[in-house]
Formats: C-alpha cells, sequence, structure tokens
C-alpha cells in the first residue's frame, strides 16, 4: 500500500466546491479519521475560525454532508476548538463523484493552513494514478509532498503528530538538537528544512507538547 500526500491551493478548492466551508476557516485539522465511507463520515477535528462569530454548525451546512452533527471536545485558549463531527456523505457535482472513484482511503494528515491544503490518502499504485488523473481533469493544481509506502505503528506516539511536526521534532533529533551540547540550533534547522525559524520552533513545541500530553495520559 501506498501513501501520498498532496497540497493544494484553498483558493483552487474553493472555486471547485462553489460553497466551500473552507472559506471560514482559519486553520483545520483532522487529529484522528475515525470512518470514512459511502455510509458516513465521522473525525475529531480541530477547528480555528477567521471570524470568532462562525459556528460550527455554519461549516457543517456547506461541508457536504447531511444530517451532520457536532460535538464540541474542548475549547483552547488561542480561539482553537476541537470537536467530534459526524454525518452522511452526500456528492453534489459529477466532479465530486469523480474525486471519490479513485478507490483509496483518505488517511491524515488533512489540514488547512492558510491558503493551503495539505491531503494524504492510501491506495495501491493503480488507485494513486487514478487520484491524479482525476486531479488533472478536475482542474485543481497540486503539489506532490510525498509518495511513500504506507508504515503503520501504531504503537508509536509519533501518530499524534502532524506531518509537519514529526519532520521538524525526528529532523531536530536526527542533527543533535537535543543534544548536550546542542550540535544545531533552531536557526540552523531552519536552513535545513527551508522554513523560517520562527516555524521551527512552532511545530517543534507543539509536538513536544503533544507527546507529552500523550504519555502524561497513558502514565
Amino acid at each position: 500500500m501506498r501513501r501520498l500526500v498532496l497540497e493544494i491551493s484553498a483558493k483552487d478548492f474553493n472555486e471547485f466546491e462553489k460553497n466551500s466551508s473552507l472559506q471560514n476557516i482559519k486553520s483545520f485539522e483532522i487529529l484522528h479519521l475515525l470512518r470514512f465511507d459511502h455510509e458516513e463520515f465521522a473525525a475529531i477535528v480541530k477547528v480555528e475560525f477567521k471570524d470568532p462569530l462562525c459556528k460550527i454548525a455554519d461549516v457543517l451546512q456547506h461541508s457536504g454532508l447531511k444530517k451532520a452533527k457536532a460535538q464540541l471536545l474542548e475549547q483552547d485558549k488561542n480561539g482553537a476548538s476541537t470537536y467530534f463531527i459526524a454525518g452522511k456523505l452526500r456528492h453534489n457535482t459529477e466532479e465530486q463523484e469523480l474525486l471519490s472513484s479513485f478507490g483509496g482511503y483518505l488517511s491524515t494528515p488533512f489540514e488547512v493552513r492558510g491558503d493551503k491544503i495539505k491531503i494524504a490518502v492510501l491506495g495501491d499504485a493503480k488507485q494513486m494514478k487514478n487520484l491524479l488523473e482525476i486531479m488533472n481533469k478536475t482542474n485543481l493544481h497540486y503539489k506532490v509532498v510525498s509518495l511513500v509506502d504506507a508504515k503503520f505503528s501504531p504503537e508509536s506516539p509519533l501518530i499524534y503528530l502532524t506531518e509537519k511536526q514529526r519532520t521538524v521534532l525526528i529532523s531536530a533529533f536526527e542533527k543533535g538538537y537535543y543534544e548536550t551540547p546542542r550540535r544545531i540550533n533552531s536557526q540552523e534547522l531552519a536552513k535545513e528544512l527551508n522554513l523560517k525559524s520562527a516555524t521551527i520552533v512552532e511545530h517543534r513545541r507543539k509536538a513536544e507538547q503533544r507527546l507529552l500530553t500523550q504519555i502524561i495520559k497513558e502514565s
């Protein structure tokens, strides 16, 4: 099984979806994908709205789900909220029907950050090829972030991190950031990964917080 990670522009997706709910979202992330098939979609998601007055119900109204429901699980101080959402899938256009027909499976990461959407799918080589051909037909411009053999390590706490957080944390570890004395600092690591230093620090701190939270919960 292969794992394909794509990046597309939010602008392209909004034009494709017409009434896309992403227009009101500052950031969105699927933390745990619980179910995604022709019958139902269910997931734990983290959302931050552009407008503080925006409600999750407003987003679900244009989400492609029918009979959608949302349950607030956690409210962060920074304005982001974690929800359990579920609903029946509906396909309103031929393009949406086509996208869902490639034969593979949605996976994580599924993230919206600013004007970029990152999405991961699982499937065999033929299914990956089908998806890319379908996206070309629908004029959804994309960038292939990675295409690798899928690996699953349910026992690893790294499954609780986003792909970017895993990349930063693992790179920091391998290049000696956590050694004493350090063999690399945040600025040097940022150059290695072609990212801003502030971005490196943000991803590293969030990764550390998630890992510590999970370890403490399970202890």
